[in-house]
């Protein structure tokens, strides 16, 4: 696995990108971080690169291999990725397939990205058939975490990694998960932030290629990504999973008894953070059937789901695509 470096200060992130990166090196970043005037410290070369998940494409990924062979990287240079979860998945695909894979070190800028997309090493984009259907495995040289890259962010987008952080604690912390449900200030220390890291990378160390337990990662992500679709994407990635995860709480509950107090936790910690709590499908079942088809879970007329029998007690089930359609029906 690669090594986490903890930074506290962009000015300790400049000092450790500069005194780390080969001479011939590139420095991708967020456009939305633009106006933060980073770049202006760093002595490498650097470009901003304007990212949605609307952009999260085969075009998208040539623009960053252009970028590349503009700069004139070879394989003994490094591109360092700075931004956001499909800044993170993008970059690091174009690394891993440019001249069949160059080094780079992800510094993630979002609290969604610092705890989920830069550990476990994937990445890819998105096509007509889905969510992230192309793609590799291919760990970083290492990845920073600068905390005060946090106040960079809208509420909103800091709302956003809280979803996979108490996502992280309904599969594998109770501590993490009561934390985050009993705090009044939505904002977060840095040792939970540390400890869901722990969680995912705990996970992954067992099962890099996601045959089995890494799939716990998924949980509220199956009916998440149906959301997230279905809406074009005008719902963010955190509004779909935590729409998605009371979907699966439920089925839960029906599957595996799980207690209804956990359930009420959640969806008051949805409430302190004024998410949504439901979400009404504008598409046909046939277009949802054809998505979860699509699911790189999905079997032939089944698709595996995590469930949980309590607190840090995931399990892992085939259920069928029409009770699946049931449950969002109702």
């Amino acid at each position: 696995m690669p090594k986490n470096i903890y930074l506290n200060s962009t000015e300790e992130l400049i000092k450790h990108i500069n005194g780390d990166l080969p001479n011939e090196s590139l420095i991708i970043l967020d456009s939305a971080l633009e106006q933060f005037q980073l770049h202006s410290n760093f002595n490498a070369s650097h470009v901003y690169l304007e990212v949605s998940e609307e952009t999260k494409n085969l075009e998208t990924i040539e623009k960053i291999w252009e970028i590349m062979f503009l700069s004139n990287l070879n394989r003994s240079d490094e591109v360092v990725i700075i931004g956001g979860g499909v800044m993170l998945d993008l970059c690091s695909f174009a690394a891993s397939t440019y001249k069949r894979g160059v080094a780079f070190t992800l510094v993630p800028s979002t609290l969604l990205a610092m705890v989920d997309a830069s550990h476990g090493g994937k990445n890819g984009f998105n096509n007509v058939h889905g969510k992230n259907q192309i793609g590799t495995f291919n760990l970083p040289k290492s990845v920073v975490v600068c905390f005060e890259l946090l106040n960079t962010l809208k509420d909103n987008d800091y709302k956003d990694g809280l979803i996979e952080l108490v996502k992280h604690g309904l599969i594998g912390s109770k501590e993490i998960f009561h934390t985050l449900v009993s705090t009044e200030n939505f904002k977060i220390d840095t040792k939970t932030i540390k400890k869901g890291i722990q969680i995912k990378e705990d996970i992954v160390k067992e099962d890099y290629l996601e045959t089995g337990k890494r799939k716990y990662l998924n949980f509220g992500h199956t009916i998440g990504h149906l959301i997230e679709q279905d809406s074009k994407f005008n719902l963010s990635h955190g509004e779909a999973v935590a729409i998605g995860m009371i979907y699966e709480l439920e089925l839960s509950k029906k599957h595996f008894g799980l207690p209804q107090e956990v359930i009420d936790l959640y969806i008051s910690y949805l409430e302190k953070l004024d998410f949504k709590k439901s979400y009404e499908f504008e598409n046909s079942i046939d277009y949802l059937l054809e998505i979860l088809k699509d699911d790189k879970k999905s079997k032939s007329d089944s698709v595996d789901i995590v469930l949980l029998s309590d607190i840090s007690q995931p399990n892992l089930i085939s259920i069928s695509f029409d009770e699946l359609i049931e449950v969002i029906q109702n």
